[in-house]
C-alpha cells in the first residue's frame, strides 16, 4: 500500500541558491562497487605514496648532497617543509586506506533477512532502554527523535528523555521549553497505547481462538483479522505523519522516509496476507505469532523522563556524558526522594518505601535528541550483538548520516562532509579502529559496568561510565573499552540520520568541540595497546595508525596548512611535483562524494569550506594542550539549536579575512618574484576562501556580527541594583549566645524557611550577606542599596570528625561548608572575588561555623578553612577567633610564612602535605605547623606496600620532632586505618571512620559512641 506525500509535508523554508537538491535518504544499503572502483582506490595510494617519496628524495639531495640549503634557516626550512608535506600525505593516506576499507566491507555484506529476525522477535529477547539526552530543544525536535525511538521494532522497549534544562528557567521560553519537554513523554506514550492496545487485544483473541479449536492450526479468518490488524496499524502511522509539524527538511525526513515508509511495509505484509487468504492459503502458527508479535513490538514503548538536577545528590556537571551517567548509575535500583538542607537527594529504599524503580537493562541505546532512527535500528543491532561472535562487543552503531534537502548551502556542505565521514568510519571498522560515535549507539551495560569510575562529590557517590575530561566523551571511552577487552563495531547500514547545522556561528561551535580532546587522550592508546598484548592479540600498524591520525589529524593538519599558507619558504623547495601529492586524494574524494549523492566540483568547495574553519579547529586544539597543561576541563559547549542565525565569535571571522589578505598578498608577492609553482597554490587558497567567506558566511552576515560584537565592546549598560528589603528587626536579647554570634554576618533559620521553607529549617543553615548589610541589619536600620556587595548566598556547615586512631576517640571536627545551590565553596568565593568582596564572604563563612560548632561535645576543637587573604588581615582574623568556645585549627592554603606571623594567640594552622618526602618535610620546616595532613594520594597502597609504610613513619617521626602531628585525610577501609596505626600516625578522618554530617546529625553519632 503506497501513499504520495501530501502538500503539507513539504516545509516552506526559504532556500538559498545551492541548497541540497537531494529529496531522498541514502540507500539502506551501500550500492555494488565495482572492482575497477577498487583498483583505483588502491593505485591512488600507491601513486601518493611513489609521488611522496620521490619529492623527499629528490629534496633531501637537493638541499643537503647539492648544498642548496648552505644556512641554517635553510636547513631548518627544509626539514620543516618536508616534516609538514609528510604529515599532510599521512592524513590523505588514512582517508585512501579507510575507503579501501568500506569497499571490502560493503561487498562483502549481505543484509539480515526478515525471516531471520521475525524468529529473533518472537523469542524472548534482551532489554533495551533508549536513552535521550536533550538541553533546552524545541518541543518538535524532542518529539521527532522520541518518536524515531519508540517506533523501533523492538519489543518493551523503555524511553528515556534526560531532560537536563535548568530547574529555575531565567525567561519564559527556556520555561516553555522546560514544561514542553516534561509533558511530551506522557503525551507519546498515550499516543501509542492506541494502536498497542488493539494489536495486543487482537493477539489474545488469536490465542484464545486457537485454545478453543481441536487443534492449534490457523484458518483463512485468521489471516484477514491478522490483514485487518496490520491495515488498522498503517492507518494510524499516515494519520501519525499527517499531525507532525512540518517546519525543515527534517521534519520532512521523519514523515516520508520513517513513518511513511514503516506504513508502506507493514501496508505491503497487508496485502500479502489479503492475496493469500483469497488464494486459500494458510501461514503456520509460528508464522502468524511472528506477525502478531511484530506488530506489537513497533507501538510497545514506555516513554518516560528523568531530570538530574532535581536531585542534590547526582552530578550538576554541564555536559552531556554527565547527564547520561547520572541515570546509568541509577539502573537496577529503587529509590525513594529524601529532603536535605542542600534540596532533594536520591537515596536507595527499602522494601516497599520505592518511589522511582529504574531496571537494569541488558542495552542501553543512546541517541542525541537532534537525530532519528530508523524502524529496524534497535532489532539489527541487538541481534548482531546477541551472536556468539560479538559476544565481546560492546558497542554497535551505524554512524550517523546528514538529512537529505538541506536549506542552506553551509549545512549541504557541512552534511557533505558527514556522509564522507560515514564512509571513513565504516573502513575503519576494517582494520579493527572503530570508535564510539556518540550521536546514537547500542551500548553492552555489562561493558558500561566494568569500565565505571566511582568518586565523590561532597557527601555523594559520583558513577562515570561515559568519561568527561574531555568534550568528545565517546572517544575516550573506547579507549576505556579497548583497555578491558571490548570491541566496537560498525553496522555496514544507514540507519541513523543526524542534523547539522544550518549557519557558521553553530557550526563554528559544534566544530571547535570536536577539534577539543583528541590530543588530551592520545597518550592514553598505549594502555590500550600493552593491555591487547597482555591478551596475546596482535597489535597491527594499521590500526593505530588510523587511530592516532583520528585522534590527532585535525591538530596537525590545521597547524600545517596554516605554515604553508604562513610562511614564505625557500622557492628551491616548491616543486611542481608536489601538487600530485595531493592529486590523488582529491580525484577520490570527489568520486565518493559523487558515491554518496553529491557533485564532484564539491571537492573545491569542502576545501574553502575547511579553509574558513582553520582558526575554529585551531581553538578546540590549543584547548585541548591547555587543558593539558593546567589540568583544568575544557568548558562543554552545547551547539546552539535556533532557528534563527547564531552570531560567529569575532575571532572565527576576522581569522579568515585574514587568511583571505594573506593569500592575496601570496599572490601579489609571488608574481613579482615570478615564483610561479606557489602562485598556483596561491591563487587556489585565495579563491576558495574568499567564496566559502561569502558563500557559507555571508558578507552581510560577517559585517552585523561584527558590528555586533563591536557594539557589545564599546557599549555596556549598567544593570539596575536591586533593592533591598528592609532588614528585620534584631533578635530579643533572650536568643543563644550561639546565635548572636551567628548574626554578625549570617542570618539563621529564619531565611531557611523563606527560601526553602519548613523544611530547610535547619539549625547548620544561614544565608550569607555583606559585611555592611549585616551591620545595618544589627542596628535595625535600613541597609544601604549602593553598599551592598554581593547578592545573598545561602549554606550550611557540616562537621567531618577527626579521630585517634588508637582509642577511636573523637578529638576535634572539620568544618566544611555546603552551599544550598550545589555550588563549590570556590566557586563561591570566586564569584565574590570578581565583586572584591570574597573575604567578607570567606569570614562569613567561617562565623557561620563557629557559631553552629558551639553545640559539638567539649573536649574538642573545631578546624576550618581558611583562605590566605583572611590571614593577611589579622585584626579581622583574632575578632573571629574570639568568637569561638573551643580551641581553633586553621587549615591553610598558598599561605607564606609572612602571612602567619600575626596569628592570633592559642591559635594553631594545618597544613596539607605537598605530594612529595623533600617538599612535606620542607614545607613543615618553614611554616612549623601544628598539623601536618596527608592527602588521599599519600595513602595510596599503604595497607599493601612496605616503602608507603616506611615513609609514612619517617614523615611521622620527623613531625613529632618538629612539634607537629600528622593527620591521614580520606580513610576508607579497615585495612588502611589499622595501617596508618601501625606506622604511627596519631589522627585520621575519612568516610570510613565518618563522613561530614550536619550538627544534629553529628551530635547524634557522638551521643551513640
Amino acid at each position: 500500500m503506497q501513499r504520495n506525500p501530501v502538500d503539507q509535508h513539504r516545509p516552506d523554508t526559504p532556500r538559498q541558491w545551492g541548497a541540497d537538491r537531494r529529496s531522498a535518504p541514502h540507500p539502506l544499503t551501500p550500492p555494488p562497487v565495482s572492482e575497477g572502483r577498487i583498483a583505483r582506490g588502491r593505485l591512488a595510494i600507491v601513486l601518493t605514496i611513489a609521488v611522496w617519496a620521490c619529492y623527499i628524495a629528490y629534496t633531501v639531495f637537493e638541499q643537503f648532497v647539492v648544498g642548496k640549503a648552505s644556512e641554517p634557516k635553510l636547513v631548518v626550512e627544509a626539514i620543516v617543509y618536508m616534516l609538514v608535506v609528510t604529515a599532510l600525505m599521512g592524513s590523505a593516506m588514512a582517508y585512501l586506506i579507510t575507503r579501501i576499507g568500506f569497499f571490502y566491507r560493503s561487498r562483502a555484506h549481505h543484509r539480515v533477512p526478515r525471516i531471520v529476525l521475525d524468529p529473533f522477535l518472537a523469542g524472548p529477547t534482551p532489554t533495551v532502554t533508549v536513552l535521550v539526552p536533550s538541553y533546552q530543544e524545541d518541543e518538535r525536535v524532542i518529539r521527532t527523535t522520541l518518536l524515531s525511538a519508540a517506533l523501533q521494532e523492538y519489543p518493551g522497549l523503555r524511553v528515556t528523555l534526560l531532560i537536563d534544562d535548568p530547574q529555575q528557567p531565567k525567561t519564559r521560553a527556556a520555561r516553555d521549553l522546560l514544561l514542553a519537554a516534561r509533558a511530551l513523554p506522557g503525551a507519546i506514550e498515550s499516543e501509542l497505547a492506541v494502536p498497542f492496545s488493539r494489536a495486543q487485544n487482537a493477539y489474545d483473541r488469536f490465542e484464545t481462538g486457537l485454545d478453543s479449536r481441536d487443534t492449534r492450526v490457523t484458518t483463512v479468518d485468521d489471516m484477514r483479522d491478522l490483514a485487518a490488524e496490520y491495515q488498522s496499524a498503517v492507518g494510524w502511522l499516515y494519520g501519525l505523519g499527517h499531525r507532525q509539524e512540518v517546519v525543515d527538511h527534517t521534519d520532512t525526513f521523519f514523515v516520508e522516509h520513517i513513518v511513511n515508509r514503516l506504513a508502506g511495509d507493514l501496508g505491503t505484509i497487508a496485502e500479502a496476507l489479503e492475496r493469500g487468504a483469497a488464494e486459500e492459503a494458510v501461514l503456520p502458527v509460528e508464522r502468524m505469532i511472528q506477525l502478531y508479535r511484530r506488530l506489537m513490538a513497533i507501538f510497545d514503548a514506555t516513554v518516560t523522563s528523568f531530570e538530574r538536577k532535581r536531585y542534590v545528590s547526582l552530578s550538576p556537571e554541564p555536559n552531556k556524558a554527565m547527564n547520561l551517567n547520572s541515570y546509568i548509575g541509577l539502573m537496577g535500583g529503587s529509590y525513594q526522594e529524601v529532603s536535605t538542607p542542600m534540596g532533594i537527594a536520591l537515596v536507595s529504599a527499602g522494601a516497599g518505601r520505592a518511589e522511582l524503580t529504574i531496571p537494569n537493562p541488558d542495552y542501553v541505546l543512546t541517541l542525541d535528541a537532534d537525530s532519528v532512527l530508523l524502524p529496524e535500528y534497535a532489532l539489527r543491532l541487538v541481534h548482531l550483538m546477541e551472536q556468539g561472535a560479538y559476544a565481546q562487543c560492546a558497542v554497535s552503531q551505524t554512524p550517523y548520516s546528514a538529512f537529505p534537502g538541506a536549506a542552506t548551502r553551509l549545512e549541504r556542505i557541512s552534511g557533505a562532509t558527514t556522509d564522507i565521514q560515514h564512509i571513513v568510519h565504516q573502513g575503519m571498522t576494517h582494520y579493527g579502529a572503530t570508535f564510539w560515535v556518540g550521536a546514537n549507539a547500542v551500548l553492552r551495560k555489562k561493558a558500561l559496568d566494568e569500565i565505571c569510575e566511582a568518586a565523590y562529590e561532597g557527601d555523594w557517590e559520583i558513577k562515570r561510565y561515559i568519561q568527561d575530561r574531555t568534550v568528545i566523551e565517546d572517544t575516550e571511552s573506547t579507549i576505556d573499552l579497548g583497555v578491558r577487552g571490548w570491541t566496537l563495531y560498525n553496522y555496514p547500514e544507514r540507519m541513523a540520520y543526524s542534523a547539522t547545522p544550518p549557519d557558521f556561528g553553530s557550526l563554528a561551535i559544534q566544530r571547535q568541540r570536536w577539534a577539543n580532546g583528541g590530543l588530551l587522550i592520545l597518550s592514553r592508546l598505549k594502555d590500550q595497546f600493552r593491555a591487547k598484548a597482555a591478551r596475546g592479540q596482535k597489535n597491527r600498524f594499521g590500526e593505530l595508525f588510523l587511530r592516532v591520525n583520528y585522534m590527532a589529524s585535525i591538530f596537525w593538519s590545521s597547524i600545517c596548512l596554516v605554515i604553508m599558507l604562513a610562511y614564505p619558504f625557500n622557492a628551491d623547495l616548491l616543486n611542481p611535483v608536489l601538487l600530485l601529492v595531493s592529486v590523488p586524494y582529491f580525484m577520490m574524494m570527489a568520486a565518493d562524494l559523487k558515491y554518496v549523492g553529491y557533485k564532484r566540483m564539491d571537492i573545491l568547495r569542502i576545501y574553502g569550506f575547511n579553509l574558513i574553519l582553520l582558526p575554529v579547529n585551531l581553538s578546540g586544539s590549543f584547548a585541548s594542550i591547555l587543558q593539558l597543561l593546567t589540568g583544568e576541563k575544557s568548558q562543554f559547549k552545547r551547539t546552539p539549536k535556533v532557528r534563527n542565525r547564531t552570531t560567529a565569535a569575532t575571532t572565527y571571522l576576522l581569522a579568515p579575512i585574514a587568511l583571505i589578505a594573506l593569500c592575496a598578498y601570496t599572490v601579489v608577492r609571488d608574481v613579482q618574484l615570478g615564483q610561479w609553482a606557489n602562485l598556483v597554490f596561491a591563487v587556489i587558497n585565495l579563491v576558495l576562501a574568499s567564496y566559502a567567506m561569502i558563500a557559507f558566511v555571508g558578507l552581510g552576515n560577517t559585517v552585523v556580527d561584527l558590528l555586533t560584537h563591536l557594539k557589545g565592546w564599546l557599549y555596556r549598560p549598567v544593570q539596575p541594583k536591586k533593592a533591598r528589603p528592609a532588614a528585620p528587626s534584631a533578635k530579643p536579647a533572650a536568643a543563644g549566645h550561639a546565635e548572636n554570634r551567628a548574626m554578625a554576618g549570617a542570618i539563621g533559620d529564619w531565611a531557611s524557611v523563606l527560601h526553602y521553607g519548613a523544611e530547610g529549617n535547619s539549625p547548620g543553615m544561614v544565608a550569607v550577606r555583606s559585611s555592611q548589610a549585616a551591620a545595618a541589619s544589627r542596628r535595625g536600620a535600613r541597609a544601604p542599596q549602593v553598599s551592598s556587595s554581593f547578592e545573598e548566598y545561602t549554606f550550611f556547615t557540616v562537621f567531618q570528625p577527626i579521630f585517634e586512631l588508637e582509642s577511636g576517640e573523637v578529638a576535634g571536627y572539620e568544618a566544611l561548608t555546603r552551599f544550598a545551590d550545589g555550588s563549590s565553596p570556590d566557586q563561591g568565593l570566586a564569584d565574590a572575588r570578581a565583586q572584591g568582596r570574597h573575604i567578607d564572604l570567606d569570614a562569613a563563612l567561617v562565623r557561620a561555623a563557629m557559631a553552629s560548632a558551639a553545640s559539638l561535645p567539649e573536649g574538642t576543637w573545631l578546624s576550618v578553612n581558611v583562605s590566605a587573604g583572611l590571614l593577611r588581615r589579622p585584626r579581622e582574623l583574632e575578632q573571629l577567633v574570639a568568637e569561638s568556645d573551643r580551641p581553633i585549627v586553621l587549615e591553610i592554603d598558598g599561605a607564606d610564612p609572612d602571612d602567619l606571623t600575626d596569628l592570633p594567640a592559642g591559635v594553631r594552622i594545618a597544613v596539607d602535605d605537598a605530594g612529595a618526602g623533600y617538599d612535606s618535610l620542607a614545607r613543615m620546616e618553614s611554616l612549623k605547623p601544628a598539623f601536618l595532613k596527608l592527602g588521599r594520594h599519600s595513602l595510596t597502597g599503604v595497607e599493601t606496600e612496605g616503602a608507603r609504610r616506611a615513609s609514612i613513619r619517617s614523615l611521622v617521626e620527623f613531625a613529632r620532632e618538629n612539634g607537629c602531628t600528622v593527620i591521614a585525610e580520606g580513610i576508607e577501609s579497615a585495612p588502611q586505618r589499622d595501617a596508618l596505626a601501625a606506622c604511627g600516625v596519631p589522627l585520621g578522618q575519612g568516610f570510613y571512620l565518618g563522613k561530614p554530617v550536619p550538627l544534629e546529625r553529628a551530635l547524634a553519632d557522638a551521643a551513640g559512641r
